[in-house]
């Protein structure tokens, strides 16, 4: 398997490092291990330059496990490379050495990397003095130390010439028995064995073929000839090759598996019976195969460590399993043995007998194993069946068997100061302590076995999620920017900065969406995404409001106050006359629809990116679950409608004289004055009833009015006067056709209420109430200039929005200039179209004053040219360049497969059903320690999957911190119980 570059190789790899590589900066330097380090590269489109000393040198798109403290050497490339740009890439000569240079001139830095033998990596100044090494070493051949403070000797490298006749002929003389054709040639020209092997099979010679000086002196042309191929070959090759090989050979042990064996730019001929895949380069083609290399010695590992896990699992199933046989192996031989003493009772009495006769009678021990010996030999039973006497332990040994069956006798231990009764119980007894023993034993073992098995289950599970190199995942479009995906499904994004601000409004504006923003500092410019051309909802408006709030300087400072929202068409790059448009900043015209004030409560929770068939599955799910919910509502409309019809037609008016009365009864949810708050903040809701019947269909039929057509939802005042029934029955006698119409009844009341109130006084009780109210239109000779002219800075300052700041400016048009933009789209005479520029200025300088039943008219500002790229996310068939959306789930399931996780700050109404959420409002936590606090609390739930652990584990501090907008304090369930896992 070939696990090292050739100088081909290099040649090649540098040739496209040179295009993709040279002119980035330098962002930071990572140690992988005592070998292995990753420069990472690029501002906005990040490159990582995989390094291993002695081996190779590319591009990688796959994330590699890094150390959690850098090295010395890291560090030292840190302070000397970051920042810098990569101005060269060179191979030095033939040779397997690298120079990387960053920086110009006197401020240049060079890394050269050595990709032979054990390979070392040497950070040199522009004068190419070692300033830091990887591996100080000595050449003796050379006599010169690579070592810090010594200059790197460049001039060793070996340098590419072309083959010479006369020096093949002289070379032949040092040819060593039993060497390859390919290998004397490379040693001679070192192109790379490959390439060597591959110009000799176009000229017909078997590189593989074991040569002598005989077989050199005949073939001389030949391989001169094929020198000559390989020389141009090394020269032009690396300049045109556009794509990379792997090869693979197949592998028969007890499954047939394909391995992959080498890696080449170029189809040898030398690898042509092997498996091929192409690759689109050849830097890909070599990061596939060393990260599949890489792959299968973390795989063989994990097996390793999975086997020992469970060598030690079945070592105490063993355990266990042994002492359980012991244990009932005593039950069975105690057994036995008493029984035997029960059989041979007459037997082992006289022997105990005998015995305690002889110690009564003083005799030493060998008089009494003399007796015993008599006994035997005068063929006595009870002598026969002594085998031997212990009297320090006052035991005896007897050999006892059944005498109704002819078997094998049995060794019995016997008490001298014990019966033969007392000897069997003694067994007896054994035989139950025994069995006491194995159940206890028993019920131990399988506790322990379960929670052996729980342990060993956890750590093969940790063990296969530690043991993965993941590939580096493309970052979604919206990242980049400020976004969250709101409760209804809308993506919602914002920018950082103005430049962002300045993207956003010409290149993802659509013509369907809504521009959001706030009056204050910091505010940014925040865009919801319309799937389509129907209005958005109220719910969503509200969430990016917050947002917008929440992203501004309103968080640390924990301002209350209002965002509001227009059209696309409302918002232009197009400056008043005599003013200008700074980045960021942008002309709001028409009327701004202000939304309600919004408290600075975010969430925090993790997206989980699913494959495809989860996505397909959870839409056939989601289908039946549907159906079923529009069967359900179709049915209890019809009633409702059946309910309704019965109404009307038996008691005409009555219905309604009871709903209000039971309105009446009911306490009032809401608060006062709710009319004018919606007329106020343009929002369309569901109009509120008691009766739950008909909420459904009200809120489905009156939900897609609420861009542009904004109504007035009735609320119920707590003290509102109690009905007149005499005038309810006058009102019930009148025909249908002639009811008030809805808001009619509540507007009629507060005008009773208001009569004797002058306009002067209702000035007054607004401006100490600190709201500005609506201001009547006074007629032309009532007003004061002064009054006209602070009226017309009011309402013009309001329209344009500087981008990041939230300053204001004022744009002033005056008539003649108004004039001059109606020439260009109206015709008739002059007098016309001064009618109609006054009638056009009434309109957008005028804000609406009064409230009527019907709803307002829209004001529709002048067009606006179209920004939107083409094909970009603001323009047509949006519902197609969204699907996306499905694949990113909040809650996933364990059947679902998750390819990654995403971060995911959004206002905390959106978190509502989510798995894993926290709350974030203004504190003083930092967003660092915030973050890792609440991925913590993720961690430790005990319902959490494997692939969900696997997610927390790989998500990264800046992702996470990314959206925040400043320190925090976090509310979660469990947040404090640290260490305290059940």
């Amino acid at each position: 398997m070939k696990t090292k570059f050739s100088s081909f190789d290099i040649a090649c790899i540098v040739n496209e490092l040179q295009k993709s590589v040279v002119g980035l900066r330098v962002v930071n330097v990572y140690d992988i291990n005592n070998k292995c380090y990753i420069i990472k590269l690029g501002q906005e489109k990040k490159t990582l330059l995989y390094i291993e000393s002695g081996s190779r040198l590319h591009t990688t798109a796959f994330e590699w496990p890094k150390q959690m403290m850098p090295s010395a050497f890291s560090a030292k490339c840190r302070r000397v490379m970051r920042n810098k740009r990569v101005t060269s890439i060179t191979q030095m000569g033939c040779d397997r050495v690298v120079d990387l240079q960053f920086g110009a001139e006197e401020f240049s830095s060079h890394l050269m990397v050595e990709l032979y033998d054990r390979g070392n990596v040497c950070l040199c100044d522009s004068n190419h003095v070692i300033t830091a090494i990887l591996r100080t070493r000595q050449d003796a051949k050379e006599d010169v130390r690579y070592a810090v403070g010594h200059f790197y000797p460049r001039e060793l490298c070996q340098t590419l010439s072309e083959p010479n006749l006369e020096t093949l002929k002289e070379s032949i003389g040092t040819i060593k028995p039993n060497t390859q054709l390919k290998r004397f040639l490379n040693y001679q020209n070192p192109f790379s064995i490959p390439l060597i092997g591959h110009v000799l099979h176009k000229h017909g010679l078997n590189p593989d073929q074991k040569i002598s000086e005989e077989y050199m002196n005949s073939n001389i042309d030949t391989v001169y000839a094929a020198l000559q191929d390989a020389y141009t070959d090394f020269i032009s090759l690396p300049t045109t090759i556009t794509t990379g090989f792997i090869f693979s050979k197949t592998v028969t042990s007890k499954t047939t598996a394909s391995l992959m064996d080498e890696f080449h730019p170029v189809k040898f001929r030398c690898v042509e019976k092997l498996e091929v895949t192409e690759y689109p380069s050849y830097n890909d083609a070599v990061d596939t195969f060393f990260y599949e290399q890489e792959t299968q010695k973390i795989e063989s590992k994990s097996v390793q460590q999975e086997k020992s896990v469970l060598k030690k699992l079945e070592t105490i199933k063993l355990d266990h399993e042994s002492r359980i046989k012991n244990l009932r192996e005593v039950q069975e031989v105690s057994s036995q043995k008493a029984y035997l003493i029960e059989v041979n009772l007459e037997v082992v009495e006289e022997a105990i007998t005998i015995v305690q006769n002889l110690i009564a009678n003083r005799l030493s021990w060998e008089e009494i194993d003399e007796l015993v010996e008599e006994g035997r030999e005068n063929d006595h039973a009870a002598a026969l069946a002594i085998d031997k006497i212990s009297l320090d332990k006052n035991r005896m040994a007897m050999l006892l068997r059944d005498p109704y069956e002819m078997g094998e006798s049995i060794m019995v231990d016997i008490d001298l100061d014990m019966g033969a009764y007392a000897n069997a119980k003694r067994y007896y007894d054994a035989v139950k302590q025994s069995s006491l023993k194995e159940q206890k034993t028993a019920q131990s073992s399988s506790i322990a076995l379960k929670n052996a098995e729980k342990k060993t289950e956890a750590t093969i599970k940790d063990i296969n999620i530690v043991a993965s190199i993941k590939k580096a995942r493309k970052a979604m479009w919206f990242e980049k920017f400020l976004w969250f995906i709101s409760s209804e499904g809308y993506m919602v994004i914002g920018g950082r900065d103005a430049q962002q601000n300045e993207i956003l409004v010409k290149k993802y504006l659509g013509k369907h969406d809504v521009y959001v923003h706030a009056d204050i500092h910091g505010a940014t410019s925040i865009i919801v995404k319309n799937k389509g051309s129907d209005p958005l909802p109220p719910k969503t408006m509200m969430e990016a409001g917050c947002f917008a709030l929440c992203q501004s300087s309103a968080w640390n400072s924990k301002i209350v106050t209002s965002a509001y929202w227009v059209h696309a068409s409302q918002v232009s790059k197009t400056a008043p006359t005599g003013e200008y448009l700074t980045t960021g900043s942008f002309m709001i015209r028409g009327k701004k629809n202000f939304l309600p004030p919004a408290q600075h409560i975010l969430g925090f929770s993790v997206l989980f990116k699913v494959d495809e068939e989860s996505v397909e599955r959870r839409k056939e799910e989601k289908k039946p679950e549907e159906t079923s919910n529009i069967d359900i509502t179709d049915e209890k409309e019809k009633e409702e409608e059946e309910e309704e019809e019965e109404e009307v037609g038996e008691g005409g008016s009555d219905g309604d004289v009871s709903d209000e009365e039971n309105q009446d009864e009911e306490p009032s949810k809401t608060p006062a004055g709710m009319d004018e708050l919606f007329d106020k903040y343009n929002l369309q809701i569901s109009a509120l009833s008691t009766n739950q019947d008909n909420n459904s269909s009200t809120q489905q039929s009156e939900r897609t009015d609420f861009v542009g057509t904004p109504l007035k939802a009735r609320y119920k005042k707590k003290d509102a006067p109690k009905f007149d029934h005499a005038k309810k029955q006058q009102e019930a006698q009148q025909p249908q056709n002639n009811r008030p119409k809805r808001g009619q009844k509540s507007k009629k009341k507060r005008i009773e209420k208001y009569a004797d109130q002058s306009d002067d006084e209702r000035e007054a009780m607004m401006a100490l109430l600190g709201s500005a109210g609506t201001k009547k239109q006074k007629d032309k000779g009532g007003k004061s200039s002064n009054s006209k002219q602070k009226y017309k800075a009011k309402s013009t300052a309001k329209n344009v929005v500087s981008g990041f700041t939230g300053e204001v400016e004022k744009p002033k048009l005056n008539e003649a200039e108004r004039v001059e933009q109606a020439l260009g789209k109206a015709t008739g005479t002059v007098e016309e179209i001064k009618e109609e520029a006054k009638e056009e200025a009434k309109q957008v300088e005028t804000p609406p004053t009064t409230f009527s039943n019907k709803a307002p008219v829209e004001l529709k500002p002048p067009p606006q040219e179209d920004d939107q790229d083409e094909g970009g996310p603001g323009s047509d068939n949006e519902e197609e360049k969204y699907d996306f959306l499905d694949s990113l789930v909040l809650n996933p399931t364990p059947a679902d497969t998750i390819l990654f996780g995403v971060p995911f700050v959004a206002p905390y109404t959106v978190m509502s059903g989510c798995k894993y959420k926290a709350k974030l409002t203004p504190g003083t936590t930092k967003k660092g320690k915030a973050c890792k606090t609440i991925l913590d609390t993720f961690s430790r739930d005990k319902n959490n999957l494997p692939q969900e652990r696997n997610v927390f584990k790989s998500l990264k501090d800046v992702d996470m911190t990314v959206n925040i907008p400043g320190k925090v304090k976090i509310s979660a369930p469990n947040l404090h119980g640290h260490g305290k896992r059940k």
